[in-house]
């Protein structure tokens, strides 16, 4: 059995992730900012290192002694003023790159990062491209390595389309016809792990799920799981990238984001299909755990 090395472990993803590698033996160390956020059922079964992995020697303890390195760790997406002001750029990158290269320093531990699918004009977004950079600096270590980019999980896509249809109304940018095939968490948590204990040297691993749908048709289900009466604030394209330029400044982070969020709604992006899980299944869960 491997000792694992996770940052961003107790989110959406990373939760499930240390979940199966616990199930199947492993050993946990798991990085955190905060005690507290530990869940209780986690305490007593995984090792805690407690501090930010952009400090050099928190890093070197997260990773120091471990077979395997996991992150899917970086900035908060969530769209709210008050939280989180500094871009993708100036905390993911800085913030894995530095697990990297404890990683090197520590014996050349298996990598495995999470980052997000992406054609490749999308690479000048600097959501996409903070994530890449972490890629780049993986694949130029000479570390044994996974890179997983999923195109979307279903626990972001319910949460964020369920709020805003019960809300009364979901903004809609550009036609709605663009394609994409988000993968159910667990799903994701899966490739997760078999990428966590393969021994393939240099494994990518772009991840989708089995129904491949329009952005309009996405929003549509979640209408139906709300109970609501289909409604929509249509956005031109150009009007959502001009939106966002203009909140970078004021809001770097939530600029940023604005941009990948315009991108993602007029560009198809359709990754191979992984998991069973179907996206109308993980609306119909969401709506009834609200």
């Amino acid at each position: 059995m491997s000792t694992i090395a996770v940052a961003g472990g107790t989110g959406a993803l990373g939760r499930r992730v240390v979940d199966r590698a616990l199930s199947d033996g492993h050993t946990i160390r798991l990085l955190t900012r905060d005690a507290a956020r530990i869940p209780a059922d986690l305490r007593g079964r995984v090792t805690q290192v407690v501090g930010d992995a952009r400090a050099r020697e928190v890093a070197a303890e997260l990773v120091r002694g471990a077979d395997v390195v996991f992150s899917c760790a970086g900035a908060s997406v969530m769209m709210e003023r008050g939280r989180g002001w500094r871009g993708y750029g100036a905390v993911d990158t800085p913030l894995n790159t530095a697990l990297v290269d404890a990683a090197v320093a520590a014996g050349r531990p298996r990598f495995v990062y999470v980052s997000v699918f992406h054609t490749p004009a999308m690479r000048r977004l600097a959501y996409v491209d903070a994530h890449e950079r972490v890629v780049e600096r993986i694949a130029a270590s000479g570390l044994p390595f996974g890179i997983v980019r999923p195109t979307g999980f279903y626990s972001a896509v319910t949460t964020s389309y369920l709020g805003l249809a019960r809300q009364g109304a979901l903004p809609e940018i550009g036609d709605g016809s663009a394609r994409t095939n988000p993968i159910g968490d667990d799903d994701l948590a899966a490739i997760c792990a078999g990428a966590l204990d393969s021994d393939e040297r240099a494994l990518v691993i772009d991840a989708g799920g089995p129904d491949v749908l329009t952005r309009h048709a996405i929003a549509e289900l979640a209408f139906a799981a709300a109970g609501a009466r289909p409604r929509y604030r249509r956005v031109p394209a150009w009007l959502g990238r001009l939106g966002a330029a203009l909140l970078r400044p004021v809001h770097p982070r939530v600029g940023q984001f604005a941009a990948f969020i315009a991108a993602i709604s007029t560009t198809d992006l359709v990754a191979p299909a992984h998991g069973r899980d179907r996206l109308t299944d993980a609306f119909a869960r969401a709506a009834a755990c609200a």
